[in-house]
């Protein structure tokens, strides 16, 4: 089987950090393919446009969402890679969290690069996640970054989650009703489902918490 680089994608919202990370990987005797992001969101926007990886390593504490909800939105679009975290948290909570959403494995960035290099050549040869704990990791339970706070992962089926983007985008339930050839009633129940899996009461709360959870 003719061998090929490592993809790897690498998120972190420190650009100097990422230089490093470079640098770390040029003089490594691995062959990688790397692509990088600062944020979660545009390494989601790359995904979901079909480009896959073998790796990827996150930090934690991001915004508009962090490293475990990156997590969470990876294992619920079916997608099992194997995910390194890569944190200066000394958490323990945090560290578990991670855990529980399906991280491969916590390095710290104060680690040797032998270190990260290991987890990463570890994780290839693991190769991607089985069905099923894709699965376990999507129902897992979201953290906040605090890691005292527990949401659980919304169940909303596809009607809704058509409908919270449009809400994102501004749009009225008229707006939708139309787009949709649905009734503004149908919305408007629909919408009073979206608040309560978000746990929120307002149009402007449902689109903070669907982001936090990298729902969109």
């Amino acid at each position: 089987m003719e061998s090929r680089p490592i993809r790897l994608a690498i998120i972190d919202d420190h650009a100097i950090f990422l230089q490093g990370l470079f640098y770390v990987f040029e003089r490594s005797s691995l062959d990688l393919d790397v692509r990088s992001f600062t944020t979660a969101t545009d390494f989601l926007k790359e995904t979901d446009n079909g480009q896959t990886w073998d790796v990827v390593i996150t930090d934690l504490a991001m915004k508009p969402f962090n490293g475990i909800a990156l997590i969470g939105a990876l294992r619920a679009r079916n997608i099992g890679v194997q995910v390194i975290v890569l944190s200066a948290s000394e958490d323990a909570i945090t560290r578990t969290n991670a855990q529980m959403v399906g991280a491969f494995r916590f390095v710290h960035k104060s680690c040797e690069e032998h270190v990260l290099l290991d987890a990463i050549t570890a994780a290839f040869a693991e190769g991607p996640l089985p069905a099923k704990s894709i699965e376990n990791g999507a129902r897992r339970t979201m953290f906040q970054s605090d890691g005292t706070d527990t949401v659980v992962r919304p169940k909303l089926g596809p009607q809704q989650q058509r409908i919270l983007s449009m809400m994102a985008e501004g749009s009225t339930n008229k707006d939708i009703a139309r787009a949709l050839t649905i009734s503004e009633n149908t919305v408007k129940t629909h919408a009073k489902t979206i608040f309560r899996e978000l746990s929120v009461g307002t149009r402007a709360a449902a689109v903070q918490r669907a982001r936090e959870l990298a729902l969109f």
